[in-house]
């Protein structure tokens, strides 16, 4: 409502305007038009001028019009500011992103060149740990290698040892084994002299005859078993043989027998009995 009253009172001022104005212009107006005087010539004293043309002055201007004109150069000026301080705002964006990435290209660098060391001390370790490694490796191989050496070397000699005592035993039980024979030899003569002194050759007894008497005894010479291992054929024969050992009934030079000897060939004893001769 308010805007209809202040837009009214302009207008209607206008339209009155320009009906006076349409009157005036149409309207005869002679009745106050003067009677034209004669004409008095006029004396016009001429002074030199400059003809150079004035700047012409600037058409006054309304106040509306100067309000506008001001606001106008404040909305340029506030442009001016604005786009100038995009740009210083742009400028300082550029600078702080350049700032960035020479901070972000500084700490590459600096992180790479950690890294670069990390893995220079890295390798660094590394290799001294294998270096380690491969010290104690030949360390422990050097160990083992001189163990070996020193276990073949105990069993060469335990070998050379068991060779020399081998030989030793084999010396002493032939030294011993010729000494039993010699012993043994005698010792059995002995005994068949024993059974010679108490044979009877029967009159059957013929060259060819032999009968085989295998005889168990203990070390006093007490003969507790007496059997034929082999026989002659002849019943008499053998008969005569067995009557022979018999009548020995204790053979003490037994007791005159080494332990060993005895036990090795005199426990069980075998005599064999022929015509011609007895022998063991």
């Amino acid at each position: 409502m308010r805007l209809e009253k202040s837009f009214s009172l302009p207008v209607f001022l206008s339209v009155s305007l320009h009906t006076l104005l349409l009157v005036l212009f149409l309207g005869d107006w002679s009745f106050f038009k003067k009677e034209p005087e004669p004409y008095k010539p006029h004396y016009v004293t001429a002074t030199l001028v400059d003809l150079k043309p004035k700047a012409k002055a600037a058409p006054q201007q309304t106040k509306e019009q100067v309000l506008d004109s001001k606001a106008y150069e404040d909305l340029k000026n506030n442009k001016k500011q604005d786009e100038q301080r995009r740009k210083e705002a742009e400028v300082l964006v550029q600078q702080k992103k350049e700032q960035e990435a020479k901070a972000a290209e500084a700490e590459k660098v600096k992180q790479q060149k950690i890294k670069e060391e990390q893995a220079k001390i890295a390798k660094a370790k590394a290799e001294k740990e294998a270096a380690e490694k491969k010290r104690k490796a030949d360390e422990l191989a050097k160990q083992k290698a001189e163990a070996a050496k020193k276990t073949k070397r105990e069993q060469e000699a335990q070998e050379e040892q068991r060779r020399i005592q081998a030989a030793l035993q084999k010396e002493a039980k032939h030294i011993s084994d010729t000494n039993d024979d010699v012993n043994t030899k005698s010792y059995e003569e002995m005994l068949i002299e024993r059974v010679q002194q108490n044979w009877s050759r029967p009159p059957s007894a013929r060259n060819g005859l032999e009968v085989v008497l295998e005889v168990n005894m203990l070390p006093t010479g007490v003969v507790t078993g007496l059997r034929v291992v082999r026989s002659s054929g002849d019943a008499a024969f053998d008969r005569s043989a067995e009557q022979a050992v018999r009548r020995v009934d204790r053979f003490t030079e037994a007791m005159q027998i080494p332990p060993d000897i005895f036990e090795k060939y005199f426990r069980v004893f075998r005599f064999t009995f022929s015509p011609e001769d007895l022998r063991s």
